[in-house]
This record gives C-alpha cells, structure tokens and sequence, in this order.
C-alpha cells in the first residue's frame, strides 16, 4: 500500500519559493529597458508562481486538516454504528440472495426446521403487534402516568425505533425484557447461537434492526450481528427483576385483565415451544412454565391485606351474572343491590329510610367463588355510593393477630386502614376464635367491632369461611351478632359446571380438547362430584387438574423433534391424569 504524501511533501520549499520570486524581480527592475516582450513576460509568469507556492501551502495545511478531521469522524461514528452497519449488510446479503445470490441456501442451519422458524417468527410478530396496541391506549398511558418514572439508557444510544425516552419506546424495550427473563427463568444462558433461543434473535433483529426475516437466509443473519445483539442484551439486563416477573402483566393488572391475561399466554406459549424443541423438558423448563400458569393467582392478594382495586370501567352486574353457577348467591346479590338503590331513591324524594347492613358472611366450602363474588360486591357498593373507593383487601387470622401481647390491636388497625372506603374481607374468620388462654384472636375481633362502628360509613366487612363454622363463630360473640346478619350461601359446583371452568382455563391458555380427552374428563369430574368430601376444591380442584394436565401433555411432546402449534394446542385422553393423582 503506497503512503499518502503529506501536506510538506507536495508543497515546494519556501527557499526556492522566495529564489523564484526574487531573481526574476531584480531582473526587471535592472535589465527591463534592455529586456524585449516575451522575457518581461516569463519573470512576470516565475514571480507568480513562486507567490503561489508560497502563499498556496497554508491553504493546503487547511484543507489537510478538515480532511483529517473529517476521518477521525468517521472512525468514531464507525464504531459507534458498528451493530447498526453489520445489520445494515446482513440485510443487503440477504437481499442480494434473493435476487440471485448463493444458489442453494442453508436450509439446516443450527437445526432449525422451517416450521419452527414459522411458529416462532409468529409470536413475535404477535409481541410486536401487542406492543403497538396498547402503546396508543390513551386510557393505559394515564394509568401508568405515561411510565414517566421509568428510566432506561443504553451506553449505545436507541436502537431502531425504540426511543427509551417516550411512553412507547419504554414499552417496546420492557416488552422485550419480560421476553427475554422468560428465557433467562426457563434456565437458558444467553447465547444467541442456540436453537432455543431462536425467539430472542428475531425479537432483536425485528425490532431493534428493523429486519424482515427469511427463514432461506437466516444463517446470514446468525454469521452477521449475534455478538453485537448479545451485548445490546446483555445491558437489558440492568432492568431490575420485580415479584411479579413481567413488568407489561403488571402495568396491565388491575387496568385490563384481558390484555394482562393475553400477555401471559402469549409468554407461555413462545417458552412452550422454544423448551420442546430439542425433544426434553427440563425439570426448570416445566416448573417455569408451571409458575406462568399460576402467575395470575400469586399476584392476587397473598392473604395479608393486599389489595384489589376498585375499577370504573367494570360492569360489576355483567360480571356477576357471567359467572359459572352460583345461582342463589346472584340472587341474593341482586336483591341487595336492588334494596340499595330504592333505599337511595327514597332518600332521594324525602321520604324516611331504614338504612340496611351491608356487612355479610359468606359461607361453603373451599374455590366456590367467595372472593370474586366479594370482588364484585365491592365495586357494586361503590357504583351506589355506599364507599367512595371499592377497593377489597382480603386478609386472614395471619394478617390480623400477633404472636406477642400488644402487637395483635396494631395489626388489626393497620389493615383496617388499608380497607377504609372498601371492603374488608377476611377469608376463614372462625379461626380467630381459640380455646387458649394465650390466643390473641378476641382481641383482634373486638379491635374489629370497635373499628366497624367508629368507622361504619366507610368500611364494609365480608366474613367468610365453612357454613357450619361460620354461624357457630358469628353466635360465639353478641357484637358479631348484632353487626352481621346478612348470610350468602356458596353451593359446590357440579360436574357440569366443574367442565365449564375448566373450558375457561382452555380458552385462557388457548388449548383445546380432544373428543376423547373431554369424555375422559367428564367422567373424572362426575366422579369427583359424587365421592367429595366436605374439603373438596371446587375451582381449586379444577384449577389442580388443569395444571396437572398440561404438565402431562408437555412430557408427552417432549420426545417430539419439531412440534406445531396444532400438536402444541391438542390434549389428547393421555394428558388427562386421574382423580387420584
């Protein structure tokens, strides 16, 4: 390679600049009268172009200077767009294959079927639709405070069209990032060479480097930009991890269930498919995706005073009328809410009113639905009027008694607080009642009965427990009788119905049933129905079978090469366990 002259190497010497100019000078000061026309001419002609070499080398220096200046630009920004520039020629190679480039593409590459390619490419053109949806939901953006108290940099700057600094960049990017812990809990290392974590790739080159992926080509996109795609993912894990594991299921929590619930099955079903696909389920791969499954109950309340907040876009009365069975309790829902609003009419018009209790124990056995009924009655005494807020905070004997003296009327008040404007609804109450002398659950009750009368036009209290249990705790105490007369009884659910609710968790997760899968679980709930016993589950049991279900069916698929979404989908009669398991 020839060395590029320097700016002192092209120019003339000064000396023999000034000697140009000079000698011709003399010349025609001394000699001009003497000298004819053409050698007037040619010392006039070696005097400019010594002025010109003279003058001319600092204009050069300048120019050299913007030039190298202008490179060391170029360097800089070179390695600042290193990632962007390797993707911008994967695209133009994989382009250039297109119009006629290798002739036999890799079709195999990192084992790598076209129809798993398909499956995946799919759920992330439905992660990236998601995104896109509730990014422009004017209603989620107020909800979240347009995330303005989030705060994501990137030592390399926004990569494509995810600006961190804008409501719909921060989604985008947290989007990926619940994507990529999904891998990351599933017990995969990041390395974007491994078929697993397929998913992850396209994520970023769709979305980060704006490239339409073929599955023809998809070896040039593995050889072009993974080490720089690592490192832009490894800085996603800065993020810090939360108890609810995906920060879009928690933002939508509470504001849409839908979307949330959405959200969740589309994580589960790209974890799903990526842990079949080299024919074995690890024991971390199944008990994450188990733990997805169960996502939705472990961020309801814990039992120690965590609240459901009230919402105003919920048609409380719809919602109660959807649900499966329960016939009398909608009733006597009805009936209440009925009394209520004549109650309020009457006011309304002057006319005299006998106020009614609006605390309740609901009774039965264990997942009848007591407290999404309580749930809902919430939001029906908030509609009316009756609380300002709505809100339930659910608790048990753990959240309302201490284990030393003093501390149990402190930790009453402290959830009773919380459910001030709401409803306190307190699961198993006749276990505050004991027959020991160092129990402090009397005291918790009669911190309770203080609280229900200085506070009576703001906090609503909802017992609940077994029915037996329940009326001998309400008759153990004067203060409780007098407070709570209102009963609401749960039945079990039937066989029927126990289908239906499992047909819910079907639709949820987006499987489906066999023929002979449904005959065979029809059979088992009937079974249960008539062998129950008074701990029998209800939805809880339901809820065991279904998770028991699908734990079976991914150990069937797991010694499957390639699975499709249809055989992803179908539960066939083996994947149904029996009543005893």
């Amino acid at each position: 390679m020839s060395k590029r002259k320097s700016p002192e190497d092209e120019k003339m010497p000064t000396g023999c600049s000034i000697a140009l100019i000079a000698i011709p000078a003399i010349c025609l000061l001394v000699y001009s009268s003497e000298m004819n026309f053409l050698l007037c001419v040619l010392c006039w002609f070696i005097i400019f172009v010594g002025l010109t070499s003279l003058f001319g080398s600092s204009e050069t220096k300048k120019k050299q200077k913007e030039e190298d200046i202008e490179l060391i630009k170029q360097i800089f920004s070179r390695e600042r767009k290193e990632l962007e520039d390797k993707l911008a020629e994967t695209r133009e190679l994989a382009r250039a294959c297109e119009e006629g480039g290798p002739s036999e593409p890799d079709l195999t590459f990192n084992g790598i079927s076209q129809q798993y390619f398909d499956d995946i490419n799919g759920y992330i053109t439905q992660f990236l639709d998601f995104a896109d949806e509730i990014s422009q939901d004017k209603g989620f953006a107020e909800d979240c405070n347009n995330l303005d108290n989030v705060c994501i940099q990137f030592t390399e700057g926004p990569m494509g069209s995810n600006d961190p600094e804008t409501f719909k960049g921060k989604l985008e990017i947290l989007t990926f990032v619940d994507t990529l812990r999904n891998f990351q809990y599933a017990g995969y290392p990041l390395d974007l060479m491994k078929k697993e974590q397929l998913g992850i790739l396209l994520y970023m080159l769709r979305d980060f480097g704006s490239v339409e992926i073929k599955y023809e080509y998809l070896s040039i996109y593995y050889e072009g930009g993974v080490s720089g795609l690592e490192n832009l993912a490894q800085q996603m894990f800065a993020v810090p991890e939360i108890e609810e594991k995906f920060y879009i299921f928690k933002l939508l929590s509470g504001y849409n269930d839908e979307k949330a619930k959405k959200y969740l099955v589309m994580q589960y079903r790209l974890i799903s498919l990526a842990s079949k696909c080299d024919g074995v389920v690890t024991d971390q791969e199944a008990q994450w995706m188990k733990e997805i499954l169960k996502l939705e109950e472990t961020c309801k309340a814990d039992a120690h005073g965590d609240e459901t907040p009230s919402s105003d876009k919920r048609d409380n009365i719809a919602e109660l009328n959807n649900l499966i069975g329960l016939e009398t309790v909608k009733k006597d829902v009805i009936t209440l809410t009925n009394l209520i609003k004549i109650q309020k009419l009457r006011e309304e018009k002057g006319l005299k009113v006998n106020k009614p209790s609006f605390h309740c124990v609901f009774t039965g056995n264990p997942g009848t639905g007591k407290t999404t009924v309580a749930r809902i009655l919430a939001g029906i005494y908030r509609e009316l009027g009756v609380l300002k807020q709505g809100q339930l905070i659910e608790t048990d004997r753990s959240g309302l008694v201490a284990e030393y003296v003093g501390q149990t009327a402190v930790k009453t008040n402290k959830i009773i607080d919380k459910a001030l404007d709401g409803v306190l609804f307190i699961d198993e109450a006749y276990t505050l009642v004991s027959d020991s002398k160092s129990d402090y659950g009397n005291e918790a009750i009669a911190t309770l009965l203080k609280r229900m009368e200085d506070d009576r036009d703001r906090l609503v209290v909802i017992l609940a427990g077994y029915t037996d249990e329940m009326k001998e705790f309400i008759d153990s105490n004067p203060g409780l009788q007098s407070r709570f007369s209102r009963y609401i009884f749960f039945p079990d659910y039937d066989a029927n119905e126990l289908m239906q609710i499992f047909e819910l968790n079907l639709d949820k997760y987006e499987y489906k049933l066999s023929a002979e899968a449904k005959e065979k679980l029809a059979r088992l709930f009937a079974n249960a129905v008539a062998t129950k016993d008074k701990n029998f589950g209800n939805g809880r049991f339901v809820r065991n079978i279904f998770d028991k279900t699908i734990e079976r069916q991914a150990s069937r698929l797991a010694s499957i090469s390639n699975v499709t979404v249809e055989q992803l989908s179908l539960l066939t009669p083996e994947d149904i366990p029996d009543q005893t398991e």
